[in-house]
């Protein structure tokens, strides 16, 4: 078993080999969620049902007065089946899904998706689920730099900030979505490859600010679970006096088709 720590390292060497056995889940869902998802999925494997079924169930779906438990297990269901019938059937809905049934469609519609793809190239496929989730071959994640003399970000320091990060993170086929400057904070959602080593990629962008004033403290705060809020960065601050790089790297999942023992439904 592989340590959760080093979970990234494997995957991104994993990628190397063959990327497009990689599918990332695009949506940013709840990693709670995300994670009675797969266990509920587990448990209702178990049960023998079939696609014919099913599929006169998928009405049921698209009604107000259901209950949203009976939508889940319907999608639930139908992501298990190998067949083009049961993906469709999940596609059309997830496209038109709305409220809290959505983010149960989008984990059925990438299961289901992932399950196809794997039979029809007879190629094992991981399903990389994130909090924030990704786009293409890339994950989201949210970044926080800190003044280092905990004064606000003047205007010309925001301008060196964003123009680094712009530059370094062009350079390694990386996206940034959006920069937010908050007194003495820069909060920041990018786009980066799997494949790419995320701490490394920071600290250049940090060092390539403070070549203009030393202004952005080395230590930073990074996750791929969740956007925090204000209250938990300064937090986090002062409980870890930012000693280190705060990363969630821990909480990637790689989900594949391998089963683990069952435990007990939300």
């Amino acid at each position: 078993m592989i340590d959760e720590e080093h979970l990234l390292e494997h995957l991104q060497s994993l990628f190397g080999k063959n990327p497009e056995q990689f599918n990332i889940i695009e949506e940013q869902i709840d990693i709670q969620l995300q994670m009675s998802y797969f266990k509920r999925s587990k448990r209702l494997k178990k049960k023998k049902v079939e696609l014919q079924d099913m599929l006169q169930k998928v009405p049921l779906l698209y009604q107000d007065d259901v209950r949203i438990e009976e939508k889940r297990d319907i999608l639930i269901h139908l992501a298990s089946f190998e067949q083009v019938e049961a993906f469709r059937a999940i596609e059309a809905f997830w496209k038109v899904a709305e409220g809290d049934i959505k983010p149960w469609a989008s984990m059925a519609y990438r299961e289901n998706k992932m399950m196809l793809e794997s039979s029809l190239l007879d190629e094992k496929q991981i399903l990389i689920s994130t909090g924030l989730g990704g786009k293409g071959q890339k994950l989201r994640y949210f970044l926080v730099f800190v003044h280092a003399q905990n004064e606000d970000f003047t205007e010309t320091q925001q301008k060196i900030v964003r123009n680094e990060l712009e530059f370094v993170l062009h350079k390694q086929n990386s996206e940034v979505e959006s920069v937010e400057f908050c007194n003495q904070l820069v909060k920041i959602f990018v786009l980066i490859p799997i494949s790419i080593a995320i701490k490394d990629l920071i600290v250049h962008v940090v060092a390539e600010c403070n070549q203009y004033g030393n202004f952005v403290s080395e230590n930073f705060l990074i996750t791929n679970v969740k956007e925090l809020e204000n209250e938990e960065i300064f937090q986090i601050i002062q409980e870890k006096s930012i000693e280190s790089e705060y990363d969630d790297f821990d909480e990637i999942e790689g989900f594949e088709d391998d089963e683990d023992e069952d435990d007990d439904d939300e």
